[in-house]
């Protein structure tokens, strides 16, 4: 099974798009494509053309109003019907902290609308994997993160503060 990844109107698609490979990758997830699309009547054929290939399509936009900017579109052309909230019915959300994601499912198929922020993202993922695990059999754990500190040498003695910074355990 393959994924492929498609930037609508992003800004920064090279720390996503190293983020979102490196989260596919642990669940055996290949990118195979990536695809750039600045304007709305080539969203759909981007789309296609990935949905071709990719079982999995991650969609990485520009936010506004709380919510991915080609999440309207999208639904548009999926029919997927949209609620008096504003929010689309039978679609996962992704709760991050200021945004929504969402995951779209076809039988064989899906999409993972997601904001054009990496903080974000990681707030997604996590839920957007497990999921995809249950939908396509993937195997595959998104690493625990494990507190570590830094502390960051000064010239007195008494005064080192110490700065929290969290990673991935190995292995």
């Amino acid at each position: 099974m393959d994924a492929g990844l498609l930037f609508y109107c992003s800004r920064r698609t090279s720390v996503c798009e190293k983020l979102i490979r490196r989260s596919a990758g642990w669940f055996q997830l290949p990118l195979v494509q990536v695809r750039v699309c600045t304007r709305e009547e080539r969203l759909n054929p981007n789309m296609a053309a990935l949905l071709k290939d990719a079982a999995a399509v991650f969609v990485v936009s520009e936010a506004v109003a709380g919510r991915p900017l080609c999440s309207a579109a999208l639904f548009r052309t999926l029919h997927v019907p949209i609620g008096g909230d504003g929010e689309p019915a039978g679609v996962l959300k992704l709760a991050g902290r200021e945004t929504t994601g969402y995951l779209v499912e076809s039988q064989d198929r899906a999409i993972l609308i997601l904001p054009d922020d990496p903080s974000e993202i990681l707030e997604m993922l996590p839920a957007a994997f497990e999921r995809l695990k249950m939908k396509f059999g993937l195997s595959g754990e998104i690493p625990k993160q494990k507190e570590i500190r830094f502390v960051i040498p000064t010239d007195e003695e008494d005064a080192s503060p110490e700065q929290p910074a969290t990673l991935p355990e190995p292995g």
